[in-house]
């Protein structure tokens, strides 16, 4: 695309060029150094003249190019020259500018919609820099935590410990629930740390919901299914003792007056002996339910130190090793890494990991059975260990009720291992799941934090 610009710079380099020349001529073949003289003040001046040309278009180029940055309309006098030196060159430009703007405006647009999103939305967020600068401090947030304002994620430490610890964690993801308490409420919040690079900066990222009802709730629950379970258990021990009781009044009592020695047959003293030894079994039993319950809400506090994940897999193992033996079954346990490790307490993790093989080893009842223990690392650093088998498995309706103390499917089972086991794996601030396919393979899987 020709332009005035160029038309300009070529008849001007032109002119120079021909000045040049005139001035070599006449050098070499006159003697007029008037003339020549002349001609050279005139090649200085159209020299000078092309360099103003020049700087001058730049200048009202580059004054154009802030006018479409900071859309200042005085400078439309540059923009009329610059259209008379580049032609078609205003025209695509303001394209350009256009789209910019349109870009900009729906940038806006987005940041304001994210902004009323984040503001909305039920879940409290914090978002910082890598200074501790917060940046989002959404309306949520601020009535979770009580607070106006907040400027900087250590102002956290004054009032909320729980949280700053979270905050300050050198991990990019993390998970808890967090307990806090300002004006006399307390609040059990699900806290989410998340981290995000943008360009050279990282941003971190908290997300917290109020979870009290639906731990309330859960725990209303779970007792109404302790307290069925309870009943159940109560009805059908004290259900034979009242017949019992009955039957043995009746034998002793004949109208309103209780009958003489004498008139007893030794058949009926020994049937009311057997029926009294009846009854003081399933007391005994009834007893011995209780201290079962009683079990669970005892369990000691932890002692925490450093455990080799291979050595409690194979303490485990030989423990089992003559039943497994015994029945058939193959075992294998494997840690990745070799050395991997974990903070917690020995004791109390391998009578975890003994509830659940031992489990494992009752519902196996075919001839080509296996267990397996693994340990190891998600991408979070979470520590995974899982104890999978080929057994019997466990119904879909029975998967939300297994954890429940005294929920058992087996005949003499108690019902207490696993509830012990999830209260053990909560005590080290872990999790422990079930998946299971009937007769094909169940595995019980525990996440416990880094």
């Amino acid at each position: 695309m020709k332009s005035r610009y160029f038309v300009n710079i070529i008849i001007r380099v032109i002119l120079i060029g021909l000045n040049c020349f005139a001035v070599v001529w006449l050098l070499t073949n006159t003697n007029r150094p008037a003339t020549v003289l002349f001609v050279f003040f005139l090649l200085i001046i159209q020299t000078v003249s092309l360099i103003y040309y020049h700087n001058r278009v730049m200048r009202d180029l580059s004054n154009f190019l802030v006018f479409l940055e900071e859309n200042d309309t005085t400078l439309a006098f540059s923009k009329k020259r610059i259209e008379r030196s580049f032609e078609g060159l205003i025209l695509q430009l303001d394209k350009i500018n256009s789209k910019l703007q349109a870009a900009r405006l729906e940038r806006e647009r987005q940041y304001h919609y994210l902004q009323a999103l984040v503001k909305q939305i039920d879940t409290g967020i914090i978002t910082y820099d890598q200074d501790g600068k917060v940046e989002i401090f959404n309306q949520t947030a601020k009535e979770l935590l009580g607070l106006r304002s907040l400027k900087d994620i250590k102002n956290l430490a004054e009032s909320f410990p729980e949280l700053a610890e979270i905050a300050f964690t050198g991990k990019k993801t993390f998970s808890s629930a967090v307990k806090i308490s300002f004006n006399g409420m307390e609040r059990m919040l699900a806290v989410k740390l998340g981290s995000l690079k943008l360009g050279d900066r990282w941003i971190r990222l908290i997300s917290m919901q109020n979870i009290k009802s639906e731990l309330d709730a859960g725990e209303l629950d779970a007792w109404r299914k302790l307290i069925r379970i309870q009943r159940h258990e109560i009805i059908n021990s004290l259900t034979p003792i009242s017949t019992l009781t009955t039957a043995i009044k009746r034998r002793f009592i004949s109208g309103k007056r209780i009958r003489p020695v004498g008139e007893l047959t030794d058949e009926q003293i020994h049937d009311a002996l057997n029926s009294v030894d009846v009854i003081e079994e399933r007391s005994k039993g009834l007893i011995d339910f209780m201290e079962r319950f009683r079990s669970i809400t005892d369990l000691p506090g932890l002692k925490t130190g450093t455990v080799s994940l291979r050595n409690l897999f194979s303490n485990v193992t030989v423990l089992f090793g003559k039943e497994l033996n015994d029945k058939g079954i193959q075992i294998e346990s494997r840690t990745v890494p070799d050395n991997l490790t974990v903070r917690g307490d020995e004791k109390l993790l391998e009578q975890v990991l003994i509830n659940l093989v031992k489990n494992s080893i009752e519902a196996i009842n075919c001839t080509d059975g296996k267990i397996r223990i693994a340990a190891f690392q998600d991408i979070t650093n979470n520590l995974i260990i899982q104890v999978t088998d080929n057994g019997c498995g466990i119904e879909v309706s029975a998967i939300d009720s297994i954890f429940v103390p005294s929920y058992t499917t087996k005949e003499n089972g108690s019902g207490i291992g696993l509830s012990i086991s999830r209260q053990i794996i909560q005590l080290h601030k872990g999790a422990i799941e079930v998946r299971s396919v009937p007769e094909v393979e169940t595995t019980f899987e525990i996440t416990l934090p880094e």
